[in-house]
C-alpha cells in the first residue's frame, strides 16, 4: 500500500494530537483585525516547479528518505473570520527559500537547480472544520534585501484568487556563519512597509519543540480573513466528495482507488484525502488519469463535459475523497 517514510508518518500522527488544541468556541468577544496583505513576490512557483508531492510536509519530497537540510520548523494555526469563527476548506499555501536562500522557482524549465534537491519548496492543504492547518518545513534561508520569511497564500471558499501575506521571525537574523545579516525586520523591504501594530502579528516567536534533541522549533499563527466565505456551488451536483473504488494498479505496482466525477469544460480539479485519522488536514494527492498509467499530476483541467475518472494510491481513511474545482478563468494556482 501507499508508503510513508517513518519520520513523515510520525509527523502525520502528531497532527491528530495537535487538533485537540482547536476546540475553543469560534466566536470571540471582540472583532479580530484582519491579517494584512503583502506582495505575493516574484517566487511563487511556476506550474512545472510545483512538486507532484505538494502536501503540508516540505521536509521530505515524495517518498525520499533524505530530508531537506535545515532546522525542522512547524507552523500550526487556524484560518478565522473577523468574528473568530473557523473557516473550513480554506486553501492554505506555503512557499519559501531553502536553508541557503534558494527558491524552488525557476524561470526556465523545471525547478531551480540551486535549490536543495530534497526540499519540496511548496506545500498546500485544506483547513479542517476547526479552521486548523499545520505545516512541517525548514527555517527559511536569507538572501540579499530580505530577512527570513515565509510566503502564504490563503483562499477562502468562494474566492477565485489567493490572499497573500508573509510571516517572519521575531529575532535578529544571522547567516549560516553566525554573522548578523544586513537586512533585519526593521529595514526589510516588505515588513518595513507594514504598520508597526500589524507587523507584530506577522513576526512569529519560535520555541523549541518539547522532547526533541535535534533543534526542532515551532510557532502558532492564526490568519484572520476579511472575506466572508461562500461555499461554491458545483453545477448540478452540489458538494464534490466521492468514494474511491479499489482497483488493480500496474503490474508489480500498488493497487489504486478509482474516483469518478462529472466534469465541465475548463474546470480544473484537485484531489484531497485524509490519510491520518485526524480532522486537522486534508492533504493534496497526486493521481493518474488511467488505471495503470503513471501517477504524474496533481491537478487536471477538463477539455470536455461528461464523467472522468482519477486514480490515486492513497486510501481515504475517512471513506471518501474531497475534490476541489476551479471554474474556467479562476486563478489556476488555487481551488
Amino acid at each position: 500500500m501507499f508508503h510513508i517514510p517513518v519520520d513523515r508518518r510520525r509527523f502525520f500522527k502528531s497532527m491528530a494530537a495537535a487538533s485537540a488544541g482547536f476546540t475553543l468556541s469560534g466566536y470571540l468577544a471582540e472583532a479580530l483585525t484582519a491579517t494584512p496583505s503583502t506582495t505575493q513576490g516574484p517566487y511563487y512557483p511556476l506550474a512545472d516547479d510545483i512538486p507532484l508531492d505538494k502536501d503540508n510536509d516540505l521536509v521530505q519530497l515524495n517518498d525520499n528518505l533524505t530530508s531537506a537540510a535545515g532546522v525542522i520548523t512547524y507552523v500550526t494555526g487556524r484560518v478565522l473570520d473577523t468574528n473568530g469563527n473557523p473557516i473550513k476548506n480554506a486553501l492554505v499555501e506555503l512557499w519559501h527559500a531553502d536553508r541557503e536562500g534558494d527558491y524552488l522557482y525557476s524561470n526556465g524549465v523545471g525547478r531551480n537547480s540551486a535549490c536543495d534537491a530534497n526540499f519540496a519548496g511548496f506545500g498546500q492543504m485544506l483547513t479542517s472544520s476547526s479552521g486548523a492547518f499545520k505545516f512541517r518545513t525548514v527555517k527559511a534561508g536569507l538572501y540579499t534585501g530580505r530577512t527570513r520569511h515565509y510566503h502564504w497564500g490563503i483562499t477562502v471558499p468562494g474566492r477565485t484568487t489567493r490572499f497573500c501575506t508573509q510571516t517572519g521571525w521575531n529575532e535578529v537574523a544571522y547567516n549560516l556563519t553566525g554573522q548578523q545579516w544586513a537586512t533585519q525586520n526593521s529595514n526589510d523591504n516588505v515588513f518595513s512597509t507594514v504598520p508597526a501594530g500589524q507587523r507584530a502579528g506577522l513576526l512569529l516567536d519560535f520555541a523549541a519543540v518539547p522532547g526533541t534533541t535535534t533543534g526542532e522549533v515551532q510557532a502558532t499563527w492564526d490568519f484572520v480573513s476579511g472575506y466572508t466565505p461562500v461555499e461554491p456551488t458545483y453545477p448540478n451536483t452540489g458538494s464534490l466528495t466521492a468514494a474511491g473504488n479499489a482497483v488493480a494498479g500496474p503490474v508489480g505496482g500498488n493497487p489504486r482507488y478509482k474516483i469518478t466525477i462529472p466534469t465541465y469544460i475548463g474546470y480544473t480539479y484537485e484531489i484531497y484525502g485524509n490519510p491520518t485519522f485526524a480532522d486537522l488536514e486534508w492533504r493534496a494527492l497526486p493521481f493518474a488519469m488511467s488505471q495503470t498509467g503513471g501517477i504524474d499530476r496533481h491537478k487536471h483541467t477538463a477539455t470536455s463535459e461528461g464523467t472522468l475518472s482519477f486514480y490515486v494510491e492513497a486510501k481515504a481513511t475517512k471513506g471518501f475523497y474531497q475534490i476541489t474545482f476551479r471554474p474556467s478563468g479562476a486563478n489556476t494556482g488555487t481551488p
